[in-house]
């Protein structure tokens, strides 16, 4: 019996604390993704019994943290920069996510698996973890980055692909022979993750851009148009019930638990729907404006007459309401989800050494797949710099929820696939969730302008220096420590 097996959840909870803390200082001190050190750490105490390897408080905890996590950021994010993303996102969701399916399908073929398990590799491979990136960039300034918003945008969509490749594969490999009633079972559940997919995008427009903006009657002229009559008698329903009024409630005394349960109605929303609670919090980030928390305040003031007169002043409640979201997105919540994630990676000297060989085969196809081609899309489909193209084939190396979903279905429930794939699938999808940080932050410099890269004659590096905003103090500093430590030495 573990020698730590009586702990209880007050010294769990310390434990992770204490992981995050000395994390965070060590990324500090190094100049590295926290993320990473999460990660890791997460799996060595997992396999040393000093954290658990399920419990579930904590892994709803962390669960928690990615919503705060992806709330965090659609709050940073530019509604009108994210839709353009969506338009030239399409092409590098799909083809991004076509080339790691088929090197999952390739290599179970290569090592004698047969055909459905083969299918079960590539559903694990295809699904962007886009919260581990997002977190990556974040740490390195770079999450409001061209490049960061066509990562989103196309895992939004891939995730979207994804839950239809499950609805379609899934059942086919559960019902193997069954015939006809196997295939009519198989169309029922792809036709209903479609139309889910579409309520749950008809629910977030809708609240989005109806319910949540402050809106005033217009008056209908001679001969309305249909839609004129409609948006007519919404504006008058919706005139009363702005979200901003819901903001501002006791003059924001409210304000970021209100927020945490917008975010987490859009959660259960997405939720209902088939999708991680995380895609629904980023779009109600996303559909809340900072112009919402405005709240103006009048005060009386002499004039330079001596005259007493009312003068009116803003009070925005954004800039503070943001600084405790994201304190707790990104320092107390989203950390653990790190820490859990490295621990579902267990240890087993023996079935370890005999999927080695395929682990690394599987690793080593999927990231030079999924970077050359989700780049190329990225490049060529979405009209991306070359710069801003390898980063997002870097940011979609990421595997996390729907793939561990997959596995948790093959394996756990129905006993698909032996324990040998088991560690295959989860291993990778390890060095895939390290390989992210890492390359993104080997990427940076190249990325920046302050190192050059040049392959068959193609400059993949951003060709000049990206100028230094003078309005951003934080990534100000960021632009200075880089340029200083690349241009001291120039041969490197």
């Amino acid at each position: 019996m573990n020698q730590f097996a009586a702990f209880s959840i007050w010294e769990y909870s310390a434990i992770i604390f204490g992981v995050v803390l000395i994390s965070k200082l060590i990324s500090k001190k190094t100049g590295t993704v926290d993320v990473v050190w999460l990660i890791v750490a997460g799996a060595l105490l997992t396999n040393m019994g000093l954290l658990p390897a399920h419990n579930e408080f904590l892994e709803t905890i962390g669960e928690w943290g990615i919503v705060f996590i992806m709330f965090a950021l659609g709050l940073e994010e530019d509604i009108n920069r994210f839709s353009q993303g969506v338009k030239r996102g399409l092409g590098v969701a799909l083809i991004g996510a076509a080339f790691p399916f088929m090197a999952g399908y390739g290599t179970a073929s290569l090592f004698g698996y047969g055909h459905n398990s083969a299918l079960l590799w590539g559903l694990t491979m295809t699904a962007t973890a886009v919260s581990l990136t997002m977190m990556s960039l974040r740490g390195d300034l770079l999450h409001k980055s061209t490049a960061a918003t066509g990562i989103m945008t196309a895992a939004v969509i891939d995730d979207v692909l994804s839950l239809v490749g499950v609805a379609i594969l899934v059942p086919i490999i559960l019902v193997g022979s069954a015939g006809n009633d196997g295939e009519a079972a198989g169309l029922l559940s792809i036709l209903w993750i479609i139309a889910k997919v579409i309520i749950f995008f008809a629910i977030t427009l809708f609240m989005g851009l109806i319910a949540f903006p402050d809106r005033s009657p217009k008056a209908l002229p001679a001969n309305p148009g249909f839609y004129q009559v409609i948006d007519y008698r919404i504006s008058r329903i919706m005139a009363n019930f702005g979200v901003r009024r819901f903001l501002l409630l006791h003059r924001g005394e409210f304000t970021p638990l209100i927020m945490l349960f917008i975010a987490m109605l859009l959660g259960v929303i997405a939720h209902w729907l088939g999708f991680h609670p995380a895609i629904g919090a980023y779009f109600a980030g996303l559909f809340l404006h900072a112009d919402y928390f405005v709240h103006a305040k009048t005060k009386k003031v002499k004039n330079e007459e001596g005259e007493i007169i009312e003068q009116e002043k803003k009070d925005n409640l954004f800039k503070q309401t943001n600084h405790v979201i994201e304190h707790l997105a990104f320092t107390i919540f989203g950390p653990i989800f790190f820490v859990n994630l490295g621990g579902k990676l267990q240890f087993d000297l023996a079935v370890v050494l005999d999927a080695l060989p395929a682990v690394i085969v599987l690793y080593t196809l999927v990231v030079v797949l999924q970077v050359l081609s989700a780049g190329i899309a990225a490049r060529f489909t979405g009209r991306y710099k070359w710069h801003e193209s390898v980063m997002i084939g870097f940011g979609m190396l990421g595997r996390a929820e729907l793939a561990f979903i997959v596995i948790n279905i093959a394996f756990v429930q129905n006993q698909l696939i032996d324990i040998t794939q088991f560690y295959i699938l989860m291993f990778t999808a390890f060095l895939l969730n390290i390989t992210v940080p890492v390359s993104l932050k080997w990427w940076k410099p190249y990325y920046l302008g302050f190192k050059q890269l040049q392959v068959l004659g193609i400059t993949l590096s951003r060709p000049q220096p990206a100028p230094i905003p003078q309005d951003m103090p934080e990534y100000k500093e960021m632009m200075e420590q880089e340029k200083r430590r690349y241009t001291k030495h120039p041969a490197d």
